[in-house]
């Protein structure tokens, strides 16, 4: 456990060091939205981190070095291309107009960049456990975590690459999405990325102290149904889209895929 708590200190003071190098890039950009954009790099740079520090079964380390880099590139990409250098994220405006205990501009969005910082550390500790594991083979929970993960993977790029296309076509402004896998959730594509991150605990589970994989899942769908992720959007949604968005939450699960047949208005 003395192992696993210093890669954890590591890992928190090399992504806080890149948060800040983000920070920096925000005192020059002005757009607290490229905070998007070091989200993604965030976990990459602390997988690679694990792989370096890590003393398990180097296969392992390999394996989890490479899912997780493609899943942040991905990431990474998808964000950047909705990045508008001159606009920020009208989600990120209500969360700092609510982080009035700060009353400066500049360190209240470094304040958000930390703890962005502080979120992926904890959120990574299924690497940390992974690249400590020594079992010289892969276990069968570890290969139905991949599946798991692979299943999160695609269903969030698909959702991603539908609502892209939807909002591509000049028919539908001022239209919701609700085609494709959006026709079954608000949100396919958090829910998609909900899996993917139990992907990575149940891959984590075969090493010692395993369990601890499980807080990673436990947070994302907390942040996602409870803070950043949902509440956000959906009040985003209803001051661009109106009763056109009251009738598509009427009429669609929130968050888990379920059947229902709501129409764009």
């Amino acid at each position: 456990m003395i192992h696993f708590f210093l890669m954890l200190g590591i890992n928190f003071v090399v992504v806080e060091a890149l948060m800040i190098l983000f920070w920096v890039l925000y005192l020059v950009r002005k757009n607290v939205s490229v905070i998007d954009i070091g989200w993604g790099i965030g976990f990459i740079l602390a997988a690679l981190t694990d792989f370096i520090l890590g003393d398990g079964y180097l296969w392992r380390q390999v394996l989890v070095l490479l899912i997780v880099s493609l899943w942040g590139l991905r990431l990474t990409m998808y964000l950047a291309g909705r990045f508008i250098p001159d606009r920020d994220d009208p989600r990120y405006r209500m969360v700092l107009e609510n982080w009035g205990y700060i009353k400066s501009p500049i360190f209240q969005v470094l304040g958000l960049f930390l703890f962005q910082g502080l979120l992926i550390t904890v959120l990574s500790i299924p690497f940390i456990l992974m690249n400590q594991n020594v079992l010289p083979f892969f276990s069968a929970g570890e290969v139905f975590g991949l599946l798991i993960w692979a299943i999160g993977l695609v269903g969030e790029t698909v959702a991603d690459s539908q609502l892209s296309q939807f909002k591509d076509d000049s028919n539908h402004h001022g239209q919701v999405c609700s085609v494709g896998l959006w026709k079954y959730s608000r949100h396919p594509n958090y829910f998609f990325e909900w899996i993917v991150w139990i992907g990575y605990a149940v891959m984590a589970f075969s090493a010692p102290w395993g369990w601890l994989g499980m807080i990673s899942p436990v947070l994302m769908i907390i942040l996602l149904y409870r803070v950043s992720g949902i509440p956000y959007s959906e009040a985003q949604a209803l001051s661009t889209r109106g009763e056109a968005y009251e009738e598509y939450q009427r009429n669609t699960s929130k968050f888990f895929p379920w059947f229902s047949y709501p129409s764009c208005k």
